[in-house]
Formats: structure tokens, sequence, C-alpha cells
């Protein structure tokens, strides 16, 4: 079984984008050492590097007098490039990759693994990402796929990556074979717990109100101007409160003898 390894990009410009791409030694790994682990375990034909809208001046290894303005998924690789040999500070990639630790295999092994990379400097978005990689994996004749990100992001590149390779045909091949493997870290003051899921209503048991729909035109107006953005926001909290105290008081009164 065929396996391609999509990581998907971090926008350069947030404070901590060292943390979040590439981790912090020993134990806490960023997406690009997690993209590297999952690839090598799962001995994967192609890794994509996935890419957002930003970019940034690259000033690490021999780039750094240059220094070439680059979209995520260059500055990423040419990240990986560079600190390719700080790979072994992580505990869990030094135990289970042995050849970075033979110097016999390094050289060759490093440049096999980094042949295995495809940028993807096209994407603007994270659902654009998924859509660039699908057409690579199927030109590649790719049998299974797994996303690599951040834990409170690696929700949404599931579901995007669900909508998007099990509605379309030329995405068959390893649609069925569709895995998410989350990094550790994420970003600043942020966790996997912070992710809300707002599932549409299945239960009989429960109300059957799409709130789902609510919440999905809500986030869609995040493009709205500062001022217009804070209004809605306070306008929904005052909304919020009026309701979670007509709730809390019900739900005292139910507990009351």
């Amino acid at each position: 079984m065929k396996t391609g390894v999509l990581v998907h990009g971090c926008n350069l410009n947030i404070e901590n984008w060292r943390s979040v791409a590439w981790g912090e030694p020993p134990h806490h790994l960023g997406r690009i050492p997690m993209g590297f682990l999952v690839a090598e375990e799962h001995d994967a034909s192609v890794v994509v590097f996935g890419t957002g809208a930003s970019r940034k001046e690259f000033r690490f290894g021999d780039l750094t007098k240059d220094r070439p303005v680059l979209t995520e998924a260059d500055f990423s690789l040419h990240y990986l490039r560079t600190h390719f040999h700080q790979l072994v500070q992580f505990t869990e990639i030094k135990q289970r990759v042995n050849w970075l630790c033979d110097d016999r295999q390094y050289s060759a092994k490093r440049q096999a693994f980094l042949d295995r990379i495809i940028a993807d400097n096209v994407s603007l978005n994270t659902f654009e990402e998924i859509c660039n990689a699908g057409k690579i994996f199927s030109e590649q004749q790719i049998d299974r796929v797994i996303l690599v990100s951040s834990p409170s992001h690696i929700v949404r590149c599931l579901r995007d990556a669900s909508a998007i390779y099990h509605s379309d045909s030329a995405f068959k091949r390893f649609r069925l074979n569709l895995f998410a493997s989350p990094s550790i870290t994420c970003y600043e003051g942020t966790s996997a717990a912070d992710v809300v899921v707002v599932e549409p209503p299945h239960r009989p048991d429960r109300h059957v109100i799409p709130t789902h729909r609510r919440i999905q035109r809500m986030m869609t107006l995040q493009k709205l101007p500062q001022e217009q953005l804070v209004s809605l926001i306070e306008e929904f909290d005052d909304l919020l409160q009026k309701y979670e105290d007509i709730y809390f008081s019900f739900m005292n009164e139910k507990q009351s003898p």
C-alpha cells in the first residue's frame, strides 16, 4: 500500500511559528518532525508540504545572506533542510529512526527523504492544500493518505479532507484510507481541548434544531471590518448571557427539593 503524507503549512507570521512547525525537543514534536516520523514509519512514497497565504524572509543556513521571501511550504522545506541534524533531539524520533544516528547511512537516507517531498506553493488555505495534495496523491497512485497538523487544527483538516476526497471520484483510490496524525505543539495558549465541534443533529433524544448552520453563518463573518466584528461579538455575548441566565435559573429550580 503506497502512502502519502500531507504536512499542513503554518502561518509564518505567528509569534510561535517555530514551536508549532518545528516543536520543542525532546518530547513535543511540531508539524515538520511529526510529518517526518509518520512518513518514515509508514514508508511514505511522497510527502507534500502544504502552504497558505503567508510569506516570509528565510534567514537560516546557506540562505541567510540572500534572505529570499518564501511561501509556507518552501520555508518549511528549507527549515527542515537546515535543521535536519536536529531531528535526533526529539526522543521519539531518535528511538524510532535508527539511521539518523548511523554515519554510514545518514547522508543517503537524508537525501532520499528530502527527494520525496513536494512543496505546494499554490494553495492559499487548508481547503486548497487538501485539494492540491489530493491531485498529487492521485497522480502518484497513493492508496493511503495521512494528514499531519497541530492538535487544534487537525480536526478541521480531517473534516475538509473527508468532504473533498469522499465526494470526488478522482480521489477514490485513497478515500477509504484517510487518516490524521496530530503533532504535539499548538498555537500559543491553545490545545486540542479548545476546539469546538458542532455536529448536525442526529440523536432522537435531543433537539433537532440545526444549530450548526447558525454557527457556520457566524464563522463566515470573520472577515467583517474590525469594528463590525467587535459589535457582532458583543451583541452575541449579550444574547448568550441572557439565555445563560435563563438556563441556570431553570437548572437551579430543577435541582431544588
